[in-house]
């Protein structure tokens, strides 16, 4: 299945609403629509990881989730909830910095431009970010050297199939 990433800025008002455009924008073009709060990604390959076990549960029939995007994002956030999943992950209301990614076309331009959103791809980006919500303690943490954290979230991707 073909997918797209980018990072974006721009401002959710009203997250139901932005998921409900976003669905009804994607649902007659066949594209499922991923739509997280940026925050919680540590990079990149973050997501990319999270998009892969999706769409490889998808493929073997063991998703937890109704569509890979929802899956996605329980990968992203290493939640085996859905319900945990959006608390941790998805977009709330003053969300500014998204990740977004799209399953069934290569390019996220048209879902932005919808929005108006700004693609900006350094929001996926790990800087200075906090790995609590992904469940690290401080002792953790403290394990790692700082510019290597980021694969702590890779590693959490990882074991949710093991937590199954």
């Amino acid at each position: 299945m073909k997918y797209s990433i980018s990072g974006a800025r721009g401002h959710v008002k009203d997250p139901m609403e932005t998921i409900r455009q976003a669905q009804d924008w994607g649902g007659p073009r066949g594209i499922d629509v991923l739509l997280a709060d940026a925050t919680v990604v540590f990079g990149r390959a973050h997501v990319e990881s999270a998009i892969r076990h999706a769409l490889r549960a998808h493929d073997a029939g063991t998703m937890v989730a109704h569509s890979v995007s929802m899956e996605a994002l329980r990968y992203l956030s290493a939640q085996r909830q859905v319900a945990d999943a959006i608390r941790i992950a998805g977009i709330r209301a003053g969300t500014q910095e998204l990740a977004v990614a799209v399953f069934g076309t290569d390019s996220t331009e048209a879902l932005l431009a919808l929005f108006g959103w700004v693609r900006d791809d350094t929001v996926l980006e790990p800087r200075e970010k906090s790995l609590d919500a992904l469940g690290f303690t401080k002792q953790a943490l403290s394990t790692v050297p700082p510019d290597r954290r980021s694969d702590l979230a890779l590693e959490k991707v990882a074991l949710l199939d093991v937590w199954k």
